[in-house]
């Protein structure tokens, strides 16, 4: 059998020589592995200065971000409050016109009383004015009688007829502008 299985079990594999890793690929190694912590520290240290500097540029936008929402924020509530205020006196204002327009429409009413009152005593007094003019030309008569007549010849019946004409007029004159006075009263308050 010249097989090369069967050789192979026929002779025990004897362990390789030992040989001795020499000091310069030890040398290699190590230089190799501190150059490679050397290249990651200097890559570490770049990396963390961008991130500084990134975070240091994120900060100060953050700071300016924050002062200027705290301004809008200020602005806002000034804002605000100026609007609350103008809400208020335009509640006012408001209030101040409904109390207008009902004083306006109680004027109203009351100048429209007072223009029937009006109406009414100037239709009254209408009539006075008559018996004013009667009383004025009843007087004028009775003086010119008196006046023209000599004082032996009055008619004392007649004059005392004239007089207690004229008082009777004045009374129910009198009365007329009672009534008048009291018609008118209430339209003057």
């Amino acid at each position: 059998m010249s097989w090369p299985l069967a050789e192979s079990r026929s002779r025990p594999l004897a362990p390789a020589p030992r040989k001795r890793t020499p000091r310069v690929l030890w040398i290699l190694v190590v230089s190799a592995f501190l150059c490679g912590g050397l290249l990651s520290a200097a890559g570490f240290s770049i990396g963390w200065k961008h991130e500084a500097q990134r975070g240091s540029s994120a900060e100060s936008a953050l700071v300016t971000a924050t002062a200027r929402t705290h301004a809008l924020s200020a602005q806002l509530a000034s804002t605000r409050a100026s609007l609350a205020a103008a809400r208020a006196h335009s509640a006012s204002l408001a209030s101040a016109r409904r109390s207008l327009e009902h004083l306006n429409a109680s004027l109203r009413k009351s100048l429209a009383a007072a223009t029937t009152a009006q109406t009414a005593t100037a239709a009254a007094a209408a009539p006075l004015s008559g018996d004013f003019v009667r009383i004025a030309n009843e007087l004028h008569a009775l003086g010119d009688y008196l006046d023209s007549t000599p004082s032996g010849q009055l008619d004392a019946g007649y004059v005392q007829t004239q007089v207690t004409y004229l008082a009777k007029t004045v009374g129910a004159l009198r009365s007329d502008l009672v009534a008048l006075a009291a018609q008118a009263a209430p339209a003057g308050h």
